[in-house]
């Protein structure tokens, strides 16, 4: 017997899986179809006989009902007068209320003349050969005729009047059916959804019911089959025959009751091998896609197995190169569960015997942490110096990890320049560093020294054309007995002070700076619980095009209702919420309010124009902002033209592909772009050209003296000939005398906004304002 050989244990437990799937699957796939061959045709047959017999009771049924509501009418008072007046309203009613198929209701005399629902005396009816069989007393439904009234193909359904006592027949009361209409709206009775026909003949074999409407009455079934009459004396419900080269099998039926019509199904004798060959193809499919399924199963069932092996190798491959952060999931308690257990344990052994940092090869923070209680401890005083990298976050973002890494190895060694083999250095922080100075060793001055020139001026990075600045905080230990913790938060504060410092890059602990950092931190918890109340809200500034002179739109702007503090502007929370990790959240919020409430004003019919949303510059470089945008879209149910993106310069400095590629796919979907606040950063044309923005936002610092300094009226002339150059719609933001709307449409500025037309304004109030301003606007109450 061959042996085969596997490289990989998942490839051995599928291979084994597979053929024995296959086998057994093979094996009850054969055994199936070869039972159920032998029961296909005579379901076939069963299922024409049911027809047949099924169609024989619809249509005796629907005889049936017919002559039952005609001896129901006939049996009345008011036919039994025939007086053709009182009977003729009731008739006309009746029959509008009927299916179309029903063509007339008549009343006849002995004598044979009669009345229609469609027309007075409309002749004699004595010689059709229904008439004495109803004078007699009996009701008949008759074969096809061609009605004298309407020229139609009908059948008559007739019934006699009765004399009062039951003793004469006074008269006849009948209904025509037109035959064509009737087959019309019986489609379902003369072809069966599986290709099966159905036909309708009366005693002579002519068709009553035909697919063909041309066939009704004129047909015979002996036309179409030569050989019919001789058939239908076999003591048989079904036959056989060929016309024309093809095999039909033909059963029928008899009705009985009062009509001697008959039903015939016709059945090609191709659909008795249709079913077979259909079996066979569907046996062909099944095991095609059983074996798909096999190779499927199969392959989840070799990753069961194999899968915690390959990734248990994987982990040990990863704590082998060195990863001794790396642990394995303990989610079973058999081998493999014990295993992973075993490996975690030696890992958190060696974790205890190794406390360096593996990218800058320092101290990290546990082993730096512990050496700061024990300097505590021996030393009256200590210092702890923390140095971090200021705008890290922004930096790993525009330039990325690798790069980002790279700064940090770099920072280690030059940190290690500036003290001597006493000095304890440590990495503490993603991008933060600590120095633990004892106060007893020589130099320390010099050594804070050296420290703090070396924050005052950035370090460098040619390859990436990068200037990092560098800040740092100074706590010292005032006796012994100080807690770590504490000692580490009071170096921490100086940190913090030293980043928002505009001055010095070292900054020494200071309490008071320590109770602001505290009461930044408690903003920031409010900041998080407005985010879950709901306390941030939308209000709305109406933009007007000066064009045109009529308002096509509006910028939404943020406000907190703060419980304590009232109505917030973004000015007092902006800043905070950006440095607690807050402004995503607070964007995606306030693009969900946005949208919502604009929804609402289109439920109510209200076209308001488009909207406007700020976007951080942190969120916009996201990579899954412009998902954010198309979810939001599709949720509120709004084209992407009603939105308009406004993003500040700082967004487009440091550009990266992810940037572009932003711009790119919200251009693609429709969303407006716009730079606002445009002139306050540092601006620079070249991303006018490289970013597809269609719309430029002069900041209201250049049109405050727009009318009063011929210097800002010559800045935002040019910034409004540059947009249009670049065709570009140009905005003017805080327009509040008339003046400089006035100047403004001598520039031919295109748009503007501020609270010469409205202040921002809440969902409620933004309504009534904008239907006044619309009339100020249409009368041309502001200046022009």
């Amino acid at each position: 017997m061959p042996k085969w050989s596997f490289g990989k244990i998942r490839q051995r437990v599928l291979v084994l899986f597979v053929i024995i799937v296959f086998v057994l699957t093979l094996f009850v796939l054969t055994t199936t179809g070869m039972l159920n061959r032998s029961l296909v045709q005579d379901l076939v047959e069963k299922r024409a006989l049911d027809l047949v017999q099924g169609q024989s009771h619809i249509i005796s049924l629907w005889l049936d009902e017919r002559v039952l509501e005609l001896r129901q009418l006939a049996n009345s008072s008011m036919l039994e007068s025939l007086d053709w007046d009182a009977i003729e309203p009731y008739l006309q009613r009746r029959i509008a209320q009927s299916p179309d198929y029903f063509l007339i209701y008549f009343v006849a005399t002995p004598d044979g003349n009669y009345n229609t629902t469609s027309q007075r005396e409309a002749g004699n009816i004595s010689d059709r050969d229904y008439f004495p069989r109803v004078m007699a007393g009996e009701t008949v439904v008759s074969n096809p005729m061609v009605s004298r009234s309407t020229n139609e193909r009908i059948i008559v359904m007739a019934t006699p009047i009765w004399s009062e006592d039951g003793s004469s027949v006074r008269g006849i009361f009948g209904l025509s059916v037109d035959l064509v209409k009737l087959l019309q709206n019986s489609a379902e009775l003369t072809r069966d959804s599986s290709g099966m026909r159905v036909y309708l003949l009366d005693s002579k074999g002519y068709f009553i019911l035909h697919h063909d409407p041309d066939q009704i009455m004129h047909g015979r079934m002996q036309d179409t089959y030569s050989n019919w009459d001789l058939l239908t004396q076999q003591n048989s419900d079904s036959v056989t025959i060929t016309q024309d080269g093809w095999g039909y099998r033909l059963f029928f039926q008899e009705l009985g009751g009062i009509s001697d019509w008959s039903v015939v199904v016709e059945v090609p004798t191709t659909f008795f091998s249709q079913p077979v060959n259909r079996l066979i193809f569907q046996l062909i499919l099944v095991t095609v896609v059983g074996l798909l399924l096999v190779l499927w199963l199969g392959s989840w069932f070799a990753s069961t197995i194999a899968d915690p092996i390959v990734e248990l190798n994987q982990i040990f491959k990863q704590g082998a190169q060195g990863n001794l952060t790396v642990r394995a999931e303990v989610s079973s308690t058999d081998e493999l569960g014990e295993t992973r257990s075993s490996f975690n344990q030696m890992m958190n052994t060696i974790g205890t015997m190794t406390y360096y940092d593996p990218l800058t090869r320092l101290p990290n923070r546990q082993y730096f942490l512990d050496s700061l209680e024990k300097n505590l401890l021996e030393h009256a005083s200590v210092i702890l110096a923390l140095i971090s990298i200021r705008d890290f976050s922004e930096i790993k973002t525009l330039v990325g990890p690798e790069v980002t890494d790279g700064i940090l190895v770099r920072l280690a060694e030059t940190l290690k320049t500036v003290s001597d083999d006493s000095l304890i250095m440590g990495r503490t922080a993603d991008a933060e560093f600590g120095m633990i100075i004892p106060s007893s060793i020589t130099g320390v001055l010099r050594t804070i020294d050296r420290l703090d020139n070396l924050l005052a001026s950035p370090l460098y990075f040619e390859s990436d054309d990068l200037n990092v600045h560098i800040f740092g905080g100074i706590s010292i230990s005032e006796g012994k007995g100080l807690k770590s913790d504490s000692f580490y938060q009071q170096a921490q504060t100086a940190l913090y002070e030293a980043e928002h410092s505009a001055g010095d890059q070292l900054k020494l602990y200071n309490p008071n700076t320590h109770h602001a950092m505290v009461d930044r931190l408690r903003f920031q918890a409010e900041i998080r619980t407005a985010l879950d109340k709901g306390q941030f809200i939308p209000v709305y500034q109406p933009i007007v095009d000066l064009n045109r002179n009529m308002i096509v739109g509006k910028e939404a702007l943020i406000r907190w209702k703060h419980p304590a503090r009232g109505l917030l502007p973004p000015e007092h929370f902006l800043q905070v919420a950006e440095h607690g990790g807050f402004i995503q959240e607070i964007g995606e919020y306030m693009l969900h309010r946005v949208c919502e409430q604009h929804q609402v004003w289109l439920d109510k019919g209200l076209d308001l124009g488009w909207v406007a949303v700020n976007i951080s510059a942190n969120q916009f470089r996201s990579l899954h902002f412009p998902a954010l945008v198309q979810s939001v879209l599709r949720t509120y149910r709004l084209p992407a033209s009603v939105l308009h993106i406004e993003i500040t310069e700082d967004a487009m400095l440091s550009p990266t592909q992810e940037v572009l590629q932003n711009f790119e796919e919200l251009r693609k979907m429709g969303v407006h772009l716009a730079i606002d606040d445009f002139g306050t950063a540092y601006s620079t044309l070249e991303y006018l050209i490289r970013y597809p923005v269609q719309s430029l936002k002069i900041d209201r610092a250049f049109i405050d003296r727009v009318d009063v300094d011929f210097r800002a009226q010559g800045l935002v002339r040019s910034i409004v000939g540059v947009g249009h150059n670049l065709s570009m719609a140009v905005v003017a933001e805080g327009v509040e005398r008339e003046s400089q709307l006035h100047l403004l449409r001598t520039m031919d500025c295109n748009e503007a906004q501020g609270y010469l037309f409205s202040r921002p304004l809440p969902p409620d109030e933004y309504l009534q304002t904008t239907w006044e301003l619309k009339d100020r606007l249409r009368d041309n109450q502001l200046a022009h």
